[in-house]
């Protein structure tokens, strides 16, 4: 809440929380030093130093492989409609959104990943080839991802707020995998009336035990055995990502696995005469010049007889 007084006026002006949590989204895009004593360059020469600078940030987003990828950007377009397509002519090129607003973006360029950051109120509608599979979003609010065909594998949204996302068909839905997301809204083209919401309030009541953290505890939603699931990612001694169930589940096969293997075994060697017990084996009776009942092919007496 802020107040001016003059002397003829005293107007008080509240802030709703949509315009709170859009100011912190933008100031958290760029941080200005208003403290910064050096001489600011000017005109051509501070484009030219922005542009670097969100090369940079990008690289360091695209990850390690940047330097093979052309960064095809959409910046800070406005209340703009548009289709992106023949305009990407080289499929290694990672198509990435930052800091839109109320517009609508429909892909059908054939590309590597794509990357949104710091939108609102924006429908991204993708029907396009992406390579890896993989679409990131974060620091969003308001947004809508309607996936019209089978190409992402991994959806990973993070820091979002009221994000709706639309498939296909169930048999779209492989994975989504976020952290520090409210409100999640998932729903399919040929489901009318489904609607299944996710977000970390959903998952302090699931995990009432844990105090989980809304920046730091990641979780992944998809179906399981045909039910639209919700798990938190732990990670295993290996530091590899797991659930609890896909862990519990991996320790039990592992210990059915060793039982069945033992059982293997000793039918084998029973099956050669050999017993094993607890403290040792007992050799079978076999004749000097018999097969070796080990499997090497060798007379006894030439082989375990010594």
């Amino acid at each position: 809440m802020s107040t001016t007084n003059d002397a003829n006026t005293t107007t008080t002006t509240t802030k709703t929380k949509e315009q709170i949590e859009q100011e912190a989204i933008a100031s958290s895009v760029i941080t200005a030093d208003a403290n910064n004593s050096l001489p600011q360059p000017k005109g051509e020469e501070s484009i030219k130093m922005k542009e670097s600078l969100e090369d940079k940030k990008a690289d360091a987003n695209l990850g390690s492989g940047a330097k093979d990828q052309e960064v095809f950007f959409v910046k800070d377009s406005n209340g703009e409609t548009k289709e992106i397509g023949k305009e990407i002519t080289n499929h290694k090129t990672t198509l990435y959104f930052k800091g839109c607003k109320d517009g609508v973006f429909t892909i059908s360029a054939r590309v590597t990943k794509i990357m949104i950051e710091a939108c609102q109120r924006c429908t991204f509608n993708f029907k396009g080839r992406i390579f890896t599979n993989t679409i990131e979003a974060w620091k969003t609010v308001d947004c809508k991802v309607n996936i019209l065909n089978d190409q992402v594998k991994t959806l990973q949204v993070d820091m979002t707020s009221r994000m709706s996302i639309t498939f296909d068909t169930r048999d779209s839905l492989h994975s989504i995998i976020w952290s520090g997301v409210n409100d999640m809204k998932l729903y399919f083209s040929d489901e009318a009336g489904f609607e299944h919401h996710t977000g970390f309030e959903q998952m302090k009541a699931v995990y009432p035990e844990q105090e989980l953290s809304f920046t730091v505890d990641q979780f992944t939603t998809r179906f399981i055995k045909g039910v639209l699931t919700t798990e938190q990612i732990i990670r295993l001694a290996n530091g590899y990502p797991s659930t609890e169930r896909e862990a519990s589940e991996f320790d039990a096969n592992e210990e059915l696995n060793k039982k069945r293997a033992e059982e293997f075994i000793r039918k084998r060697l029973a099956d050669n005469g050999i017993s094993l017990g607890t403290v040792g084996m007992k050799k079978p009776e076999v004749g000097r010049n018999d097969v070796c009942p080990c499997g090497s092919g060798k007379k006894y007496k030439k082989c375990c007889s010594k």
